[in-house]
């Protein structure tokens, strides 16, 4: 039986927004703000599912128990993938409770990876993660010790600069990955450009994208984890198990390099849940972070300075190309950008 496919205004309708709610919390799930569509089914009148994408990835789906183990959940699937296709996307992602594996699987979508009984990440693409490891593995390099960092330099500094030379001194090679999503405020073209003009006279690295398969907390979804669930340790697992299962192995990455955290939990949590899912597999290395006038150099205090416009403040805190980079129409078009953020 088909049922109607409505659009839901969550963001421009009160009434839209409370059904929406209403819903999800009946079937235990949270609402999440990062949505760009919203969609309910109904039957005649009645709401009884509904389903959202933010980009090209699918959430927030709940379906009134009466009407599941039917075609609702695929209907509304089915019509929230074409639409992330139509818009132009290659490739469609979703993160689900393991026991809704099956009803994606039936629609086409292959498993990623998953953190134990939490979340299951899925994917349906013509050129998909194996397409993506392929890539990769044309850049496998020889050598008795092989690195990895991963970073999303928002944008990058003499902290991250610190980083890659370091593990370039320790290593035969330096596979270094910039976090492909556009989530943060320096735009991901630029960032990736800013870390290869910052790193261009090591001569042992290689950059490269890390696609959807690395995932950044702006865009992680939550919304059917239990309400008390680490999100921040679930994210860090799953990302942790992507590396050490499946781009470690296609580049031979033993060590993998990251900046001690003194200030944010979140970054330490992240670093613990490394260790733990690395095991002895990828030897997990924490660096001091680098600091100026006893002050750790960071992003966060860089995009601070920025959008005070101290600039003579935050030179030192960069390398000569992100500092004229900042200084660009580009960088006033980002510092725009963070003063209307405050």
């Amino acid at each position: 039986m088909d049922f109607q496919i409505k659009r839901l205004w969550v963001k421009k309708s009160k009434t839209d927004h409370q059904k929406w709610e209403k819903l999800l919390h009946q079937a235990g799930i949270q609402t999440e703000e990062n949505v760009d569509y919203t969609v309910g089914l109904f039957d005649g009148e009645k709401l009884i599912g509904t389903g959202s994408i933010a980009d090209n990835v699918l959430k927030c789906f709940a379906v009134c128990k009466d009407y599941t183990g039917g075609g609702a959940i695929n209907q509304l699937v089915s019509h929230l993938m074409n639409k992330v296709f139509e818009d132009g996307e290659t490739a469609c992602y979703v993160y689900t409770k393991p026991a809704s594996k099956a009803a994606f699987q039936h629609l086409g979508f292959k498993e990623i990876s998953r953190v134990e009984e939490e979340l299951v990440f899925m994917e349906k693409a013509a050129f998909g993660f194996e397409s993506y490891l392929q890539a990769l593995s044309q850049e496998a390099v020889e050598g008795e010790r092989i690195a990895g960092i991963v970073m999303n330099a928002n944008p990058f500094t003499k902290g991250h600069q610190y980083l890659v030379e370091t593990a370039a001194k320790e290593n035969d090679w330096v596979h270094l990955f910039v976090l492909s999503e556009d989530a943060s405020v320096f735009p991901a073209a630029d960032r990736k450009k800013l870390v290869k003009e910052g790193g261009k006279y090591l001569k042992n690295i290689s950059i490269h994208d890390t696609k959807s398969y690395l995932v950044s907390s702006a865009t992680f979804p939550s919304y059917f984890l239990k309400e008390n669930s680490d999100v921040t340790r679930i994210q860090a697992k799953l990302d942790a198990t992507i590396f050490r299962e499946a781009i470690a192995p296609t580049l031979n990455i033993r060590f993998r390099y990251v900046g001690e955290e003194p200030y944010s939990e979140a970054t330490n949590i992240y670093n613990e849940a490394m260790a733990e899912v690395f095991d002895d597999t990828i030897q997990l290395i924490i660096l001091p972070r680098k600091a100026t006038s006893e002050e750790v150099i960071s992003a966060s205090r860089v995009r601070t300075l920025f959008a005070e416009n101290k600039l003579n403040e935050l030179k030192a805190l960069v390398p000569q190309t992100t500092f004229d980079y900042l200084n660009s129409q580009k960088g006033k078009e980002v510092q725009l950008k963070l003063k209307n953020k405050e």
